[in-house]
């Protein structure tokens, strides 16, 4: 495996959103991704899903490494529009894909992650 597949961190979250609140969520989450892309070039994917009927939505977020992840985790963004996006929705699941470092680990366990380290593959 080539260093940037080796160092890259992924994290699949499921967010259910509290009834009644899609639309303060839709809002808080197109102001996070605006601030993301302008102020995080090594936030490589930040993706929003949303099912048919609008009560859960599935985040898929890649960092070029564990440190860029905490620079999201630390951002004035995810200080402040994320816990209002906590306010409108539960997050249910949290998965990290990758070797995230021992720092990361510790700053994610509050959200009881499942972490799948890089066994295999490649990315293109």
């Amino acid at each position: 495996m080539g260093s940037m597949e080796h160092t890259q961190i992924q994290f699949r979250a499921e967010f259910t959103i509290n009834e009644g609140k899609i639309e303060e969520y839709k809002k808080l989450v197109e102001e996070t991704n605006k601030d993301v892309e302008a102020n995080e070039p090594n936030t490589i994917t930040y993706q929003f899903y949303l099912n048919k009927d609008q009560t859960k939505c599935l985040v898929h977020e890649t960092f070029t490494s564990s440190e860029a992840a905490l620079a999201h985790i630390d951002s004035v963004t995810s200080q402040t529009i994320f816990v209002k996006i906590l306010n409108v929705s539960r997050m249910n699941k949290l998965e990290v894909y990758g070797n995230p470092s021992d720092e990361l680990q510790k700053v994610l366990t509050r959200h009881s992650p499942q972490t799948y380290n890089t066994f295999a593959g490649f990315s293109r």
